[in-house]
């Protein structure tokens, strides 16, 4: 019976956190929309690129992993600072002929580029049953050692310089790749507001077929032909198809305009009775501005992306490959108070070197007292492995380094073929500009034109409508080919750092 209440338990408790998931996924799907707005205006192509970049996650994400990089050069501060370490050492309790026993230890270090150190420690004795037998004391200190040491020979202070410019290099690459993703995304928003003027240009080119359609329908009409009469059906069945693809194409426009309006955080209400009626032309944004375009041979080769990468991590690798030396220094002082060696006072000095596998190490304590009587301690270690293995790993570095300067001349011609296309992307947008300007002074001269031959009578209204969307038709190829230039603009950004 326990063991089914328990699984009823769990059970429940499942349930229970599967209702919490949802009702907080809910809530936070009604807070996301709770915080777009409602508009029934045609907003400013500026307040829409705002709201667009405002929402987008993939900007906040590298916006939170900007601060934390700036965090986490916060906390290498304080480890490369001063520091200091407290330490009780091992603490000997004998029961037997009641006695305890420490050796307390206290090192500090100091932000030197010779790995400074201080340290203070001792043996410190009680006996809490009374005094020792031996020498008459119920305590005893002794071993009390203060020390300095220091590295004469090392990469200390080279591997504290790359370890500050790898920090660095990772907030900088933090803020670049914040700012790249803005421009990706300001690119991706002209993007689709150029798919929408897509789908305006298409709406054109249909009615421009269904006025032809039309005036070629009147033509039948005008020629007596009868409305049984294939000719007449025919015309007339032309007539009322396009009619039907602009009506659709109009009612996909609006879902897709609403559906844009809400990336970028509005929502946007258009009264109209029906589709046939749709404005679409207001749709058409009058505020995109005329960029001056960037040449790409204005930038810096050095501040290409692949390049300055390349360069940066062979730079770096360089620096990381010189610290590991193979031969390496430190020396040490200090003093001791009742040195358990030579049962005296003494003055200890130090130095431990290290080649290779090998590592040599030498303390000399000396007496501060009559009789001269210096301890010497010495030390070896062999591994003869570890000459095997520098050796290999040499070669290796040698390899990963011809692998580096590839990259960077990898990097030089991609840089060259890039520069080549983005040449040819410009000369292709200005060549459409300059076509595209002559076009519309053209179409509105003719559509002037017609629109007077048509007030006098000359031309039918299908005729001055045809001239009317050639206009139209000009003018949103115009604002498609403004469009183009700042997406041009925000690529050859991104293909640079600053």
């Amino acid at each position: 019976m326990k063991i089914v209440i328990k699984k009823n338990v769990f059970a429940i408790a499942a349930i229970l956190l599967l209702i919490s998931s949802l009702i907080f996924a809910e809530d936070q799907t009604q807070n996301s929309f709770s915080e777009i707005k409602n508009t029934s205006e045609i907003l400013p192509t500026a307040e829409l690129l705002a709201g667009y970049l405002e929402r987008d996650s993939d900007i906040k994400n590298l916006t939170i992993e900007l601060q934390k990089e700036k965090i986490s050069q916060q906390i290498k501060d304080v480890e490369n600072g001063f520091d200091i370490s407290l330490s009780t050492g091992d603490m000997t309790f004998k029961f037997d002929d009641s006695t305890f026993s420490v050796k307390p230890r206290v090192e500090a270090s100091f932000p030197t580029n010779t790995n400074l150190k201080a340290s203070v420690s001792g043996d410190f004795a009680f006996n809490f049953g009374g005094s020792n037998e031996a020498s008459g004391e119920s305590e005893s200190l002794t071993n009390i050692s203060v020390k300095l040491s220091t590295e004469i020979i090392s990469a200390t202070a080279l591997e504290n310089e790359i370890e500050k410019l790898k920090t660095q290099r990772r907030i900088l690459e933090a803020e670049r790749k914040l700012k790249s993703k803005a421009l990706e995304k300001e690119k991706t928003f002209y993007s689709e507001y150029k798919t929408l003027l897509n789908t305006i240009a298409s709406i054109i080119k249909k009615e421009q077929t269904y006025y032809d359609d039309k005036i070629n329908f009147e033509k039948i009409k005008a020629q007596g032909y009868a409305k049984t009469s294939s000719s007449y059906r025919r015309a007339e069945m032309t007539v009322l198809s396009d009619e039907h693809e602009i009506e659709t194409t109009k009612r996909n426009l609006l879902i897709d305009y609403k559906i844009f309006y809400i990336k970028c955080g509005k929502r946007i209400d258009i009264g109209v009775a029906d589709y046939e009626s749709l404005d679409f032309i207001q749709f058409v944004p009058s505020d995109i501005p005329e960029v001056d375009p960037l040449n790409v041979h204005n930038f810096d080769p050095a501040n290409y992306t692949g390049t300055e990468s390349a360069v940066w991590t062979n730079k770096i690798n360089t620096m990381d490959r010189s610290t590991e030396r193979k031969f390496s220094l430190t020396a040490s002082g200090g003093y001791t108070f009742k040195n358990a060696k030579t049962s005296s006072n003494t003055v200890d000095v130090g130095l431990d070197a290290t080649y290779g596998g090998l590592t040599l190490g030498a303390e000399t304590n000396l007496p501060i007292s009559n009789s001269f009587t210096p301890a010497v301690t010495l030390s070896a270690t062999i591994k003869p492995n570890t000459f095997k293995k520098n050796k290999l790993e040499a070669k290796k570095e040698e390899l990963t380094e011809q692998q580096e300067l590839m990259s960077i001349t990898d990097a030089k011609i991609d840089f060259g073929t890039k520069a080549l296309e983005k040449d040819l992307k410009l000369a292709d947008i200005k060549w459409e500009r300059t076509k595209n300007n002559e076009n519309l002074a053209l179409y509105e001269s003719l559509e002037n034109d017609m629109l007077k031959w048509y007030q006098q009578g000359v031309i039918t209204e299908s005729e001055y409508l045809s001239a009317k969307v050639n206009r139209q038709q000009a003018s949103v190829t115009k604002i498609i080919n403004l469009i183009d230039m700042i997406v041009y603009n925000c690529e050859i950004k991104t293909m640079f750092v600053e």
